[in-house]
This record gives C-alpha cells, sequence and structure tokens, in this order.
C-alpha cells in the first residue's frame, strides 16, 4: 500500500473520529473581538495580540499565517470541549489531559513530545501563571529551533499574560472558562511556524481544587490545598488532516468560538 493511499486512509479515519465527539452546547455570550463571520482567514494581529482560547491561552509570532493561527484557535477549544464533556471531575485530571492530546491529534494536531506527572512545588503558595510559564519554558527549551524563535515564542506567551491581567473582559471571560466545568486546569499554548511546519507547544497546569475560590491567575493559591499534576505537549501540525477537519470543526463549535474565546492586545 503506497504511502499516498495510507495517508488518505488516516485523515478519513480522523475525520470519523472527530465527528463521534461530544460538545456541549453553550449559551450565546459575544465577545467584543469575535462575530458570526469570523473564518479561517481573517486577520489576526501578532505579536501584539492574545487569545483567551477556552481554558488556554494562546499566543503567536509573526510567523504563523492567518489559518493556521486560526486552526490552532478552534483545534485547541474544540478538544478543550470534548475532554470537559466525557471527564468533568476533579479527579479526572489525567483522563482530561490524554484525551485532549488524543481530539488535537484527530483535529490535525498531532503530538510529538508528551509529558503528564504529578507536580511538586516548594512553600505553602503559588502563583499559577507563573507557575504555567516555567512549564513552558521547559517545553520550549527541549525543541531545537532556529535562531532568536525559542525566545520570542516564550516573551509573546509571558507578555499575554502580563496584559490579561490587564483586560477585565477578557480576564472574566477566561476564569469563566476555567470555573464552568469541574476539572481545574491552566494552560498556556505558544505557536509559531519552522521550516514551513506549524507546531504548538503547550504547558499545563491540572489541579484538583479543596477550596471554593473563584480566583485562580494572578493570586497566591494555598498548594496545601491543590493536588497538581503537569503537562507538557509539542503538537506538530498535519495540514491534509486539518484540511479535511476544520470545516466540520467550526461548524461543531457554532457559539462556542464566540462564547469562548476572545482576542486581547498585549
Amino acid at each position: 500500500m503506497s504511502n499516498q493511499v495510507m495517508q488518505k486512509a488516516f485523515v478519513e479515519k480522523c475525520l470519523s473520529d472527530i465527528q463521534q465527539y461530544d460538545v456541549s452546547e453553550m449559551p450565546v455570550i459575544r465577545s467584543r473581538s469575535f462575530s458570526p463571520g469570523f473564518t479561517a482567514g481573517d486577520t489576526v494581529v501578532v505579536p501584539e495580540k492574545g487569545s483567551v482560547v477556552g481554558e488556554g491561552i494562546l499566543t503567536f509570532t509573526g510567523y504563523l499565517s492567518e489559518v493556521n493561527r486560526t486552526d490552532a484557535q478552534n483545534a485547541y477549544l474544540f478538544a478543550s470541549l470534548v475532554a470537559n464533556k466525557k471527564y468533568p471531575r476533579e479527579d479526572q485530571g489525567q483522563d482530561w489531559y490524554l484525551l485532549f492530546r488524543d481530539v488535537m491529534s484527530k483535529a490535525g494536531w498531532t503530538p510529538t513530545s508528551i509529558y503528564y506527572n504529578n507536580l511538586e512545588v516548594g512553600g505553602t503558595s503559588v502563583r499559577m501563571d507563573k507557575l504555567v510559564l516555567e512549564i513552558l519554558a521547559s517545553v520550549i527549551s527541549g525543541l531545537a529551533l532556529p535562531g532568536p524563535t525559542s525566545a520570542l515564542m516564550l516573551k509573546v506567551a509571558t507578555d499575554a499574560i502580563a496584559a490579561l491581567s490587564k483586560r477585565e473582559t477578557a480576564l472574566t471571560l477566561y476564569e469563566r472558562n476555567l470555573l464552568n466545568n469541574g476539572v481545574g486546569g491552566i494552560s498556556t499554548g505558544a505557536c509559531t511556524e519552522v521550516n514551513g511546519v506549524p507546531l504548538m507547544a503547550v504547558g499545563a497546569v491540572r489541579f484538583q481544587r479543596r477550596n471554593t475560590s473563584d480566583k485562580v491567575l494572578f493570586v497566591d493559591v494555598d498548594v496545601r490545598n491543590v493536588k497538581m499534576y503537569r503537562g507538557e505537549t509539542v503538537f506538530e501540525k498535519n495540514t491534509d488532516t486539518a484540511n479535511a477537519t476544520r470545516d466540520y470543526i467550526r461548524t461543531k463549535l457554532g457559539l462556542n468560538a464566540l462564547s469562548k474565546i476572545e482576542e486581547f492586545e498585549i
């Protein structure tokens, strides 16, 4: 069997698998930055903008095309919603993360490097925003990227999280996305393109909250009351699969793309 035939069969299976996933319908909460006509190819200003995408904060270097940026946002949100639907409990963090990675793969973003384990931190409290950036830095440092690309990816992500603290609308949306489902988690992703291949590095903290706080970012979290896990993944875009699944994912997301995504100035 030729490689072309095998690739076609793989893409067809990914599309079939994507169509089996369940995504909950969400109420319409229109963001200021998105409209019903948002499609791949619409302008996204980078690197001066970050994006709240569900429970994630995604950033993009100027090397990434508009289509690739939109594909990254939609795939990330779709995978998050699928995992939230199937694994809503706080004690299902690892199952959530594994399913999230699998759905990303079916959506055209293949994991090339993966890590998930318990996370221990010193002291009695930690800033989650700083912690997730440290994890992302660990992911990016393992990539063999040309020139200043690694430093740029981390700088844009750092600037985006800092800017989020000053953007009330985007921050409120992020906290609502984060706390609306039972599994706690914070993630940040940095996307770039190397030799024509789009890459997404993601650092994540999954946690089981034993308190009722509605604030997670930019506050000290008492880690004596939190059981934490860390996840590190590098995704590489499979263009054929992404092209085949793009329209279905966009249609399936529907109102979620309006209610759970917002861009903000860095």
